[in-house]
């Protein structure tokens, strides 16, 4: 059951991918992180009503504090990224965080994976190495580690990758000291405060806030599902492991979604590399 709810979590996760990239040619990354952010504040206020919360304040605010801040930082630069780039060329680098996670995983949370499920984290990055190279060689596999440095979008991802991989270890040692619902309000008020100082209100903006409507109000409850699903992903699972399975949904759907929406090419190295990540998800597994 536990695994399961990851899985869900993942495959939420991934249809907010699609939607966000969607309503980022509609809206600035700003705007669309600040309704979102405005509609989780909402869920979990109203949460508080309805089942009693726990907040150990003194335990908590290190990382809560902690945990606001890097979420605003790489949910911009993600958003960034995704805009600028193919879903199924940005999307894949976020394969790295499994890796990132156990070794933070490990530092704060004292959680320690088996030989084979490093075997699935390793798999998973080098699918992903192969799903964005150019040709089946290992030549072209190896630049793959080259695209991170000259491009931008990638390096973007990269820090992106980095960073979420120590949000989940920050939401568990929250988790910890609070109860689902306070920790996820004090998450979104505290982003909301924070954006709120950022925005710019223009009018070509607000046109574009009316005329969609409905895709900004689906991005923001699949995303609301997908933050609530992964509070209790964590809750019952190693960080890595739900990251893995998180990333491997992700990079999956990013291929699909991205040929089905965007028009974007399904090549053989993609196709290989979604094969090793689900070897690699096997072995998390």
């Amino acid at each position: 059951m536990s695994i399961l709810i990851c899985i869900i979590s993942a495959f939420f996760w991934a249809a907010f991918d699609l939607t966000r990239k969607l309503s980022l040619q509609k809206i600035s990354s700003v705007s669309l992180l600040l309704i979102f952010t405005l509609g989780q504040t909402l869920i979990f206020g109203s949460w508080i009503f309805y089942e009693d919360p726990f907040l150990n304040i003194i335990n908590y605010i290190i990382p809560g504090l902690a945990l606001i801040i890097i979420s605003l930082f790489s949910a911009l630069l993600f958003l960034k990224a995704i805009k600028q780039s193919d879903l199924s060329l940005t999307i894949p680098l976020l394969s790295l965080s499994p890796l990132f996670s156990s070794l933070f995983s490990l530092i704060f949370l004292k959680e320690k994976l088996s030989y084979f499920q490093y075997i699935g984290v390793f798999l998973i990055i080098f699918g992903t190495l192969i799903l964005y190279s150019k040709r089946i060689t290992l030549g072209e596999i190896l630049k793959s580690f080259k695209v991170l440095i000259n491009n931008k979008s990638a390096r973007l991802m990269f820090v992106v990758s980095l960073i979420w991989s120590l949000t989940p270890v920050l939401d568990k040692l929250c988790l910890k000291n609070s109860s689902i619902n306070i920790h996820g309000f004090i998450q979104s008020f505290g982003l909301v405060i924070l954006l709120t100082s950022l925005l710019k209100r223009e009018k070509h903006e607000i046109i574009g806030l009316k005329k969609n409507w409905k895709l900004i109000l689906i991005t923001t409850f699949t995303g609301i599902l997908a933050t609530v699903l992964q509070f209790y992903a964590i809750l019952f699972n190693y960080v890595p492991i739900m990251e893995a399975i998180k990333r491997s949904v992700g990079q999956l759907s990013s291929v699909v979604f991205g040929k089905i929406f965007f028009k974007e090419k399904i090549t053989k190295p993609k196709i290989l590399g979604v094969i090793v990540l689900s070897f690699g998800v096997y072995y998390i597994l």
